[in-house]
């Protein structure tokens, strides 16, 4: 897909869709959503990175939502710092095991990147 037609669909859904609307996208676990107008700031798509569920859907109600690709470094620094992935390990062995969801994902359309 060319970047004009991706900036064409993005435009649409940034015009069109509903506040809090949430899309798909073809990278596992990433996510489009709409923010509303809030206060001084127009409405805005932002990224949301949300863990899959084995369903292939988010597996919270909310992930964590970027803005700005500054955003984006500021969370990849913290997510590829070697003291998150140990403090993950003691957690998983310290927590009980959990079951996982099986539902699907409602919204069909999946936006290409």
């Amino acid at each position: 897909m060319s970047t004009d037609q991706k900036d064409k669909r993005l435009i649409e859904f940034l015009e069109n869709g509903k506040d809090w609307e949430r899309k798909q996208t073809n990278i596992p676990g990433v996510f489009l959503i709409r923010l509303p107008q809030f206060r001084s700031r127009s409405a805005c798509i932002g990224v949301e990175l949300d863990a899959l569920n084995r369903g292939g859907g988010g597996n919270r109600r909310r992930g964590i939502i970027l803005r700005t690709s500054e955003e984006l470094q500021q969370l990849l620094d913290i997510v590829t710092n070697k003291k998150l992935s140990e403090l993950t390990s003691s957690i998983e062995k310290v927590n009980p095991v959990q079951q996982s969801s099986m539902g699907a994902n409602p919204d069909n359309e999946i936006f290409e990147i």
